[in-house]
């Protein structure tokens, strides 16, 4: 009986968790690899394999690698210039970025760098 008591706490302690899920990691990765396909094919490599059109746009398989997906989210959602390297600028609506995001996370070939405990802070 104790054992199940103890249970039910720490289920209800679960439950009443005040850190609440970041966004970018509740997005869906199949709608994130139709916005890969519409948005990002024509110069990216979207798949798990193959050559990116674009000779100087990364594999998104490997982009995580050194973009943490915390950051890449925020700069998506706020439409900002990623990289610097040419690349179009992006409005998403109804939360595609964090679908985009949640896509990239399934395919990388190095796992992402793990997020920092507390606010993201950038160098």
């Amino acid at each position: 009986m104790r054992i199940a008591l103890a249970f039910a706490g720490l289920l209800v302690l679960t439950a009443c968790s005040t850190e609440p899920t970041p966004a970018w990691r509740m997005g869906d990765p199949e709608v994130g690899h139709q916005v890969a396909r519409d948005l990002c094919a024509d110069c990216h490599a979207i798949e798990r394999t193959g050559d990116s059109r674009n000779p100087s746009a990364p594999p998104l398989r490997t982009v995580l690698a050194s973009y943490p997906p915390e950051w890449l989210a925020t700069d998506l959602h706020n439409s900002q210039v990623i990289a610097l390297r040419k690349m179009p600028v992006f409005h998403f609506g109804e939360g595609h970025e964090y679908d985009l995001v949640a896509y990239l996370l399934s395919i990388q070939e190095t796992p992402p760098p793990q997020p920092a405990l507390g606010p993201a802070t950038r160098p």
